[in-house]
């Protein structure tokens, strides 16, 4: 069972027990299985009757926010419009790390895409080589961009949070130095991703 089919039920398991909980509590059930169940025996002996109808209100109420929040986060959100899901234009990328004996420094540059074209204008396509991963979450991709393609020794590329349904293999295969793509909260299909999986030596996170 896919991660997102098990977050699906719970969210739906969450809110079928909040909306039954904020049901007995109305019809006051608990009351009735006081004698046959030693946890509603104590919560009524704790909190009295009335007491236990309000702890059961909202604790109802609990699991119908918990569950809501689940699906607003994980199935509505990815699909509102760029303004609520603090999406950005920009992307981080990670350079080379150096190494010695005595440290070990990795480089970090965040830029958008029109940034780094300029840049490039200016410094050549070479410095492209130096970058290992890439991390473009919670933007506004419809699909790699293309330049992507050109830094041959990235590693990883962080994806999460976009709205991708379609990578090329072609260029993908071209990718040696790639290991790891991570896809979480795309709409690309799990189909999709198999054939990836299956056409590549890459780990897909999806």
């Amino acid at each position: 069972m896919e991660p997102k089919t098990v977050i699906l039920l719970l969210a739906l398991i969450a809110l079928l027990a909040g909306i039954y909980t904020i049901y007995a509590s109305i019809k006051n059930k608990h009351k009735k299985y006081a004698h046959r169940q030693l946890k509603h025996r104590i919560i009524q002996n704790v909190l009295g009757v009335a007491g236990a109808r309000i702890f059961y209100g909202f604790l109802g109420i609990g699991l119908i926010i918990f569950g809501g929040f689940i699906l607003f986060h994980f199935y509505v959100k990815p699909n509102l419009g760029n303004e609520y899901n603090n999406k950005t234009d920009q992307f981080t990328l990670v350079s080379k790390t150096l190494s010695t004996e005595d440290y070990t420094m990795t480089s970090s540059t965040t830029s958008t895409l029109k940034q780094l074209e300029t840049t490039l204008s200016a410094t050549g396509e070479e410095k492209l080589q130096d970058y290992v991963s890439a991390d473009f979450s919670n933007n506004y991709l419809n699909q790699i961009p293309e330049i992507v393609w050109k830094m041959k020794n990235l590693k990883r590329i962080d994806l999460t949070y976009n709205n991708i349904t379609e990578i090329d293999l072609t260029q993908l295969s071209k990718m040696n130095s790639l290991t790891m793509i991570i896809l979480s909260n795309n709409p690309i299909s799990t189909a999709k991703t198999e054939t990836l999986k299956e056409n590549t030596n890459l780990e897909i996170i999806h």
